[in-house]
């Protein structure tokens, strides 16, 4: 009698069993067949889930988003100023802690997929995305009481944290947690005035 596999636990598995390695190991030094072996899978099981390496890593990289907006919500729930609750918000660009490390190499390795994929859903992933930080950032404002003419910056604000990660892919000298824990720090300024 075959075993009945729920396909959406298998994915789970593999996903954090990847998760797992690419944690230990350059994303990008890693080849599929070493992966497939890693993560102690067949070719066969591999190719039934997934249809290449860069569609593992971008289901990787939507599973742990959405387990950091998880975490990230809890944290905000304990916030007692602006300027922390978007320190906690970008915490992705700014902690080393494990998760926000991976998401960060996740990012950087899945970055292709992004700019080139007429893939629907890449495209759903990135508005999805973008809308629960557009919305968040909202409510954090709403939440402090920042003044609705303001609100024009939480898209410039989302956009100078990702043109600083951007920055610090390809600039040694660039040193990303420093720039957007001061750069918050002076918007915070700037915002709750007035």
């Amino acid at each position: 009698m075959p075993i009945i596999v729920n396909k959406e636990e298998k994915i789970d598995e593999i996903c954090q069993k990847a998760y797992n390695e690419f944690k230990r190991n350059e994303i990008e030094t890693i080849s599929l067949n070493q992966l497939i072996q890693k993560i102690d899978i067949s070719k066969d099981q591999f190719y039934h889930y997934f249809k290449t390496k860069e569609e593992l890593v971008f289901e990787v990289m939507k599973r742990k988003t959405i387990e950091y907006f998880n975490i990230c919500e809890k944290d905000l729930e304990k916030c007692k100023s602006f300027e922390q609750c978007l320190l906690i918000f970008f915490s992705v660009y700014i902690s080393n802690d494990d998760l926000c490390k991976t998401l960060r190499k996740l990012f950087f390795a899945s970055f292709h997929t992004y700019v080139y994929s007429k893939k629907k859903e890449v495209s759903q992933y990135n508005h999805f995305y973008y809308e629960y930080v557009d919305n968040k950032l909202l409510n954090i404002f709403k939440e402090y009481e920042i003044n609705h003419t303001k609100k024009e910056f939480i898209k410039s604000i989302c956009a100078t944290a990702d043109g600083m990660y951007f920055r610090d892919l390809v600039d040694n000298s660039f040193n990303l947690q420093n720039e957007l824990s001061l750069y918050i720090k002076q918007i915070s300024i700037i915002l709750k005035k007035g």
